[in-house]
């Protein structure tokens, strides 16, 4: 009898290793697709890889979607300034879109008949891989063990360590997903409101004491919103040969410097409220600096409905609301948004601070206001002092009125 096929998105973590071994010991044969947003470093494919024949996969491919997540997710982010509750770059979520979309087409290039994932049900993590799946192939059955029996951490590890398959203590006591734009991590201190992550449970950024005290200067170039370019003070051009390079170069280059460290609280999709670590350097650089660059030439109106529409973007994309063509109207307006969002900004990264130096563009409103003579502060040609006068009277008119009406007695 021909075994049934399951593909299982498979990073080589610790819900992933005791799917694949669950699966094998229940008569699938199980394919692994490693899907790479990011979180693979010089090597560790070949790691992962191991660890999924070690386990029992009968295959295992890996698919490289940096250059995809990058051009349709993170471009858009950087846009939108996407930030959850202002302080969140959606380290992981927003990449499950890409990873779920890569895990289908492996399945349907394998003949699968059950697609996997190692997400609990805790989590958003385990909707989004369902919304993408239950879309793009509705006849695949859906495998989830760890959100179906409600597994612990300890559990799994007893489960792999008994059969003679070594877990790391760190990835017993945390929970980290590592992409480009940033890296998640979850564990004891995280499941309440007062702890603080331990030095030891972050992955590649320094801490404010240990990051060096010089800072570096960064002249980061957009055009029409998207980062083209990022070079030292001294003339040193961060790598830019794939889209994707510039924010993965100022993750390491501010993970360096202690920038982008941070625990974010917040609601779930499902209502409850949750805590989170993360590391994301590179991204809190890029927004920060093409916000500053954004005030220069888009206009306060631009400016409000930018924000309002941007954040409704991020956080439909952070919730999984992929394929509802609200998303497409979004994606329009922040492209037109961008138009003139063309320029350099001066950016030092330094014990843990971004710190904005300072911007220009050839659409600076601030540039074209001194070009017609108007200079904050200082005066302007454009008005007399009587028409000025007459403005802040006409305009406390109003504030004036409502006054009035809050108290008739007086």
């Amino acid at each position: 009898m021909t075994k049934r096929k399951i593909v299982l998105a498979f990073s080589g973590g610790l819900d992933t290793s005791y799917a694949l071994v669950d699966f094998r010991e229940k008569g699938w044969d199980v394919v692994t697709a490693n899907i790479d947003t990011g979180g693979l470093h010089s090597g560790e494919a070949d790691v992962v890889r191991a660890r999924a024949e070690e386990l029992g996969a009968v295959e295992h491919h890996v698919v490289d979607a940096r250059a995809e997540l990058y051009d349709r997710v993170i471009t858009y982010a950087i846009k939108a300034n996407y930030l959850r509750n202002g302080a969140y770059p959606s380290c992981v979520g927003a990449e499950r879109l890409i990873q779920a979309e890569k895990v289908v087409q492996v399945a349907l290039a394998v003949g699968a008949d059950a697609v996997a994932h190692g997400s609990t049900g805790a989590g958003a993590d385990h909707v989004r891989y369902d919304a993408v799946i239950r879309a793009l192939a509705p006849h695949l059955e859906i495998v989830t063990p760890i959100r179906d029996e409600r597994l612990t951490r300890e559990g799994e590890t007893d489960f792999l360590r008994s059969r003679g398959y070594e877990v790391s203590e760190k990835v017993k006591l945390y929970s980290i997903n590592e992409g480009l734009i940033g890296t998640s991590i979850g564990g004891e201190e995280t499941y309440g409101s007062w702890e603080y992550l331990p030095e030891s449970a972050w992955t590649y950024t320094k801490s404010i004491d240990e990051a060096p005290e010089k800072g570096v200067e960064l002249l980061i170039s957009f055009e029409k919103g998207e980062v083209v370019s990022a070079v030292t003070a001294d003339g040193e051009p961060l790598p830019s040969e794939n889209s994707y390079d510039i924010l993965s170069a100022l993750n390491v280059l501010g993970g360096e410097h202690g920038v982008g460290r941070g625990i974010h609280m917040g609601s779930t999709m499902v209502g409850n409220l949750a805590r989170v670590g993360f590391e994301a350097p590179g991204m809190l650089i890029l927004i920060a600096a093409h916000r500053e660059l954004e005030k220069l030439v888009l206009s306060n109106r631009q400016q409000a409905t930018k924000a309002t529409l941007g954040n409704t973007y991020g956080d439909l994309l952070h919730e999984a609301v992929y394929f509802d063509p609200i998303m497409d109207d979004f994606r329009a307006f922040l492209d037109s948004s961008q138009t003139r969002v063309t320029g350099t900004v001066r950016v030092l990264l330094h014990k843990g601070n971004i710190v904005l130096l300072g911007s220009r563009s050839p659409h600076s409103l601030l540039d074209a206001a001194t070009r017609s003579g108007v200079v904050y502060g200082h005066g302007s040609s454009l008005w007399t002092g009587e028409q000025a006068r007459a403005f802040a009277h006409m305009y406390s008119v109003p504030g004036a009125i409502q006054r009035a009406a809050a108290h008739p007695a007086e």
